[in-house]
């Protein structure tokens, strides 16, 4: 596992994935799978018109957050779209102890659960 080679991979499906059309939102989404100790990336497309998806991108095969941080400042340094967490309640980022998914309410991350 190599963060450089994971990153520039995962950069490189983004921008074959990113398609720049009008009234079109994309955003990329973290999950922290559980059961097999991975992070899968996806790209979330949603636009008014259509059925939104989820195009996946990566699986990362550890559950190293210390890895993942790494990985997420590569992704930042190349494409500027939302990144959202989900599967991380209670989790933190290593460096500076802040809260990795942001809980808005109760029922949040229950969603995949289903």
């Amino acid at each position: 596992m190599n963060p450089d080679k994971e990153a520039a991979l995962i950069n490189e499906r983004i921008d074959t994935s990113f398609k720049r059309l009008i009234n079109t939102r994309y955003q990329i989404n973290v999950v922290f799978n559980h059961y097999f100790n991975t992070f899968n990336f996806l790209m979330h497309v949603a636009h008014p018109k259509k059925r939104s998806r989820s195009i996946p991108l990566h699986t990362v095969d550890t559950d190293d957050l210390v890895y993942l941080e790494s990985l997420i400042k590569r992704i930042q340094a190349h494409t500027q779209l939302t990144i959202t967490y989900t599967g991380f309640v209670g989790e933190k980022w290593p460096s500076d102890l802040r809260p990795i998914q942001k809980i808005m309410g109760t029922r949040e991350d229950k969603q995949y659960l289903n």
